[in-house]
């Protein structure tokens, strides 16, 4: 699944692209994603995009009517700008957007678990999906005292409670990993257990190493790909990551994977021992 740099990289594309265009029309699938297609797409007709944005792992386009589409692209997504829309769509292309000058958006999804929906912008806040959403990471919000207090009493290890979204948004398991090995926790601590300095560490990693797969264009494993259909480059710098039996950059130990909540984890058990 994308988590926020990738999410981010989208957006950043689409946005150079987008902003002031003129929405000629919309198409959408007979299939349905996560949730059905809205009925009331027509309204976006003749509007004018004026603002892309990101909240967590969704994706925020306004339109000139206060109308803002929310799209997740789920396990298998992709959210392409094309300066020419082709005229036969792919197999799995379930949204289309049509701008005046014939350019537009293309939501592509084998899966289906995605999605596409309308809400007015001043509700954004309050829909479903958006409105028990943890602190964004990138922000002066997310730091050490507030993740103290957001973690204050719970047992479950560091690794879990950080993939929670209603504590902190988009740091999923790729960069938890990374960020847990670059502030030399383990995975294994308990999350009230970690004092104010190790918080403070892994807040400052947190930080950096989003910022990093930003720069870098996210992290390109399976499915995902930007706005303009190029790879990202961030798996490029995995320390721990997908890297099981190689040896630690650091100590040259073996890099382990194990299993937490279903979901792999990779550590070096030499490095990470606090």
């Amino acid at each position: 699944m994308p988590e926020l740099p990738e999410v981010e990289t989208i957006c950043r594309g689409i946005k150079k692209n987008i902003i002031g265009k003129k929405i000629l029309s919309i198409q959408t699938s007979n299939k349905n994603l996560r949730l059905p297609f809205p009925k009331n797409f027509a309204d976006l007709k003749n509007q004018n995009i004026i603002l892309v944005s990101r909240r967590a792992r969704y994706i925020l386009i306004e339109t000139s009517s206060q109308q803002t589409l929310l799209v997740h692209l789920g396990m298998s997504g992709k959210l392409l700008y094309l300066e020419k829309l082709p005229t036969k769509l792919e197999k799995h292309d379930h949204f289309v957007m049509q701008f005046s000058d014939n350019s537009g958006l293309i939501y592509n999804d084998p899966r289906r678990f995605g999605l596409v929906d309308l809400v007015l912008s001043n509700k954004i806040n309050q829909h479903q999906m958006i409105k028990n959403l943890g602190s964004e990471p990138l922000t002066k919000d997310f730091n050490a005292k507030y993740l103290q207090e957001k973690l204050r009493g719970k047992k479950i290890n560091i690794k879990t409670a950080m993939m929670d979204n209603a504590i902190v948004v988009g740091v999923g398991n790729i960069y938890i990993n990374e960020s847990l090995f670059e502030s030399k926790i383990s995975r294994l601590n308990a999350a009230k257990s970690l004092n104010l300095k190790q918080l403070e560490i892994l807040v400052k990693n947190i930080k950096n190493i989003l910022s990093k797969a930003i720069k870098l264009g996210g992290s390109t494993l399976r499915d995902y790909v930007k706005s303009n259909g190029d790879v990202g480059g961030f798996q490029f710098d995995f320390k721990v990551y997908g890297r099981d039996k190689q040896n630690c950059f650091v100590c040259a130990s073996k890099i382990k994977k194990t299993k937490q909540n279903g979901r792999s984890t990779f550590y070096c058990n030499n490095c990470q021992n606090n």
